[in-house]
């Protein structure tokens, strides 16, 4: 008999049976390891360093960008890791569940599902594709206009990214691309980062503006209307940024398309279904409401758990309530231990720390009003990083209100320069949408990261300061 080899491939002895946990380390992509490992360390430096917090948030960057495991499971174990490193309690550790974000990202799940179980998604799309573009141009221009124009209309970023997807989806089926990671990155990107990026244009578009609005009204008393911030905000970074967005995802996506688009055989127009139509009559509903929110004072969760209520009506509804079970539950681990690593940062008191440094190190003092303002917004940008961009508003709103006050800036521009720092994202586990959109598998991580990081960055070199200087031309700075 052969002497006994010492090792297989993968590194278990011949004869042997090969370990569940080896066996998976062994199938992992180097990129994955690298990245499990990456994690592991910051985890134990942070922890050696006394800075347990920081070094749990580089565990979740490694671990949710390079996805060792499912970002479901590893935001279980953040969960876990946050009360086991004492920087919350259990019950604050677990309380995201019982917030708004991850009822109203539910109730956006639900009617979703609601699109896609009628079929409603694909007729729609038909009607779409009679009307769309067939060169890759015209199309991923038409695509950032229906997106730019949903932030007008519904005020979370998150509903409505779950109400496009579905409709882009079948959109790339009726093109026949379903397997076209190409073409399924240009039409499901043109949606998403038109209406997000977009969004951060309007003051309704995204969460954190909302947020920066009211902390700048709680810490000064000035209400910041939703005109002030269109004028300020939307001309460059909604309308010149949705611009932008479609160059870069033509460039990285849509130039090698086909020249022309083909469908296969449009069938003649049906009339929708019941179902279909209470579908349609029910989304129309909720966009009513979450547009007129300043009319009736209804938070965009109710708004969303009411419509969850009529879509599952019994003997009405066009959803049975049991068909929820088809919902991607385990996804709200992440928008909780999103929302528990930003808790843990601002307790372990890293945020006040990180901006009493960077305030002293950019050297503020007696520089100009352009300089000043890109630098606050610069101060943020790190910050978005380590926790939700929801939560960055939050905390730095204050210290930047007070730290431009001991310059001699005005409030307004201060707040609108925090909003442009939070706007920025460059990894998708920075912003629910984004993974969502993931959750679908019809793109790429690496599509994401490189179309993301393309946006970020022109933006921060090209559309920021075009921005302040936007400001300063008509005079707010």
């Amino acid at each position: 008999m052969e002497p006994l080899k010492l090792l297989w491939p993968g590194g278990e002895p011949v004869g042997r049976p090969s370990h569940p946990v080896r066996a998976y380390w062994a199938a992992l992509s180097g990129r994955r390891q690298v990245g499990a490992l990456l994690g592991l360390a910051g985890l134990a430096v942070g922890w050696a360093w006394g800075a347990p917090a920081l070094g749990l948030a580089v565990f979740a960057i490694c671990w949710w960008t390079a996805e060792p495991f499912s970002v479901e499971y590893s935001s279980l174990l953040i969960l876990l890791l946050i009360p086991t490193f004492g920087l919350l309690t259990v019950q604050q550790a677990f309380n995201p569940f019982a917030g708004s974000a991850v009822w109203l990202i539910f109730a956006g799940m639900v009617l979703s599902l609601g699109i896609t179980a009628t079929g409603l998604e694909a007729r729609l799309a038909g009607l779409a594709l009679r009307h769309l573009g067939r060169s890759p141009g015209t199309l991923l221009f038409q695509l950032h206009v229906l997106g730019l124009a949903t932030a007008f209309l519904v005020p979370s970023g998150v509903v409505r990214v779950l109400l496009l997807i579905p409709i882009g989806m079948a959109v790339v089926d009726g093109l026949g691309g379903r397997e076209d990671r190409d073409l399924n990155a240009a039409v499901l990107l043109s949606l998403l980062c038109s209406t997000y990026y977009g969004g951060t244009g309007l003051l309704t578009g995204a969460v954190p503006n909302l947020v920066v609005a009211g902390q700048l009204e709680r810490v000064s008393g000035r209400v910041l209307y939703w005109g002030e911030w269109l004028r300020w905000m939307f001309p460059v970074m909604g309308l010149l940024r949705t611009g932008m967005c479609l160059g870069v995802i033509y460039l990285l996506f849509g130039r090698r398309l086909s020249k022309t688009l083909h469908t296969g055989p449009l069938l003649a127009p049906q009339p929708l279904d019941p179902a279909q139509r209470k579908v349609l009559a029910l989304l129309l509903l909720g966009v009513a409401l979450w547009s007129s929110d300043a009319l009736h004072h209804l938070a965009p969760m109710y708004v969303g758990l009411l419509l969850i209520a009529l879509y599952t009506l019994p003997g009405w509804g066009p959803l049975p309530f049991a068909q929820l079970r088809q919902l991607n539950f385990p996804f709200l681990f992440y928008i909780a231990a999103l929302f528990s690593l930003g808790s843990a940062l601002e307790t372990s008191g890293f945020d006040r720390r990180f901006i009493s440094a960077t305030s002293g190190w950019l050297q503020l003092d007696g520089q100009g009003p352009v300089y000043q303002h890109l630098a606050l917004t610069g101060m943020g940008v790190p910050l978005n990083f380590l926790m939700d961009n929801a939560a960055v508003a939050s905390l730095l709103t204050p210290p930047l209100l007070e730290l431009g006050r001991s310059l001699g800036l005005a409030e307004l521009p201060v707040a609108l320069s925090v909003g442009m720092a939070v706007g920025q994202v460059f990894f998708p586990y920075q912003c629910a949408p984004f993974m969502l959109v993931y959750s679908y598998r019809r793109l790429g991580m690496g599509q994401l990261v490189l179309c993301m990081v393309c946006i970020a960055v022109l933006t921060l070199l090209l559309l920021c300061p075009l921005n302040v200087l936007y400001w300063r031309w008509l005079g707010l700075i």
